[in-house]
């Protein structure tokens, strides 16, 4: 199966008369195999005509020309070995953190930034910035790549369901493509073609304010607040005080929610700072870390803030906070 972008081939054992090959309409294919009971299904294809028989069911598939199908490159290229731990990680930590407007088809890629000593991936959609650091495997330095991200997780999830505990893949950055193989399974992913936003500028390095606090009683706070931010674009204030961070967010309709979070140890240079974001990114990035603490960097309110689970350096999350009816993009 194709979309253009993202092609994937499976073997499977079969007891067949005869060779034989056709195209099937993949969505209704696929619905009705799933409808089915589990057991054996018998496949007839002629003029045309795809007939599946399972147990007392029958179904006719019209097929188009198999010929119209488009061809699959024959990848060469530089091989990468990654574990698959390393994928987990990305899952987690990056993915959601990609765009889906494919308005801006580099966003909705991942980068896969190869050096000596480690291997970068980052994600951004414009408003916030992931960054993962880990361990290169590989004997490949100055290499990098834009991965799709619904590409991307496509391959986690076909290698997750086959158990592999290594990921092969070959790029070739003459064919755009990117070459995975697992057992009988088969991925071919086209690159994303385009530079990627300068992302070590965005990452800040100096901070006036430092919050160490405890994830689940933000998020807890952070869904409350929720409520009463539908009506304000989703924005929610974080006041921070020498000894506690105070979530604040209103509602022209409902009226106003005011949290504290006490479990918190502050460096702060004033007596409150106050920053906004919007309250999805927060709540979507303390879900994906599972950290139980937090740290959070800040200099100014309308500056980049940095957050990252509380005493690690392989994962960096930026956040654009925002203004009053004033939206700041990267």
């Amino acid at each position: 199966a194709t979309d253009l972008y993202c092609a994937v081939t499976c073997r499977i054992t079969v007891d067949s008369q005869e060779d034989g090959v056709c195209a099937v309409p993949g969505k209704q294919f696929r619905e009705i195999v799933s409808s089915l009971n589990p057991g054996s299904l018998e496949l007839q294809f002629k003029e045309g005509t795809l007939k599946l028989s399972s147990g007392k069911t029958n179904t006719s598939l019209a097929c188009p020309a198999h010929v119209d199908f488009p061809p699959f490159p024959q990848i060469e290229g530089e091989e990468f070995v990654l574990p698959i731990e390393h994928f987990e990680k990305i899952e987690q930590n990056i993915l959601f953190s990609t765009s889906v407007d494919q308005a801006r088809p580099v966003l909705t890629a991942v980068l896969f930034e190869f050096s000596a000593d480690e291997l970068k991936v980052v994600s951004t959609d414009g408003f916030r910035l992931s960054v993962l650091s880990l361990p290169n495997p590989t004997n490949y330095t100055d290499k990098s790549f834009l991965l799709p991200a619904k590409s991307l997780l496509e391959v986690l999830r076909i290698a997750m369901k086959l158990s592999v505990k290594e990921v092969r893949f070959k790029v070739s950055y003459e064919l755009k493509q990117v070459f995975f193989s697992f057992q009988s399974v088969e991925i071919f992913v086209r690159l994303i073609d385009g530079s990627f936003p300068p992302y070590q500028k965005i990452i800040p390095s100096v901070f006036t304010t430092e919050v160490v606090f405890d994830s689940q009683e933000m998020l807890e706070n952070l869904k409350r607040a929720a409520i009463f931010s539908r009506e304000a674009s989703n924005i929610v204030r974080l006041r921070i005080y020498s000894d506690k961070v105070e979530v604040y967010s209103s509602s022209p309709s409902f009226g106003t929610y005011t949290g504290i979070v006490n479990q918190v140890k502050v460096t702060t240079d004033a007596e409150m700072k106050e920053i906004a974001f919007n309250i999805k990114y927060l709540v979507e990035y303390l879900s994906a870390t599972k950290s139980d603490q937090q740290w959070l960097g800040m200099s100014e309110s309308l500056k980049p803030a940095l957050l990252k689970p509380a005493g690690t350096i392989e994962y960096q999350h930026v956040i654009m906070p925002f203004k009053v009816n004033a939206l700041l993009t990267l």
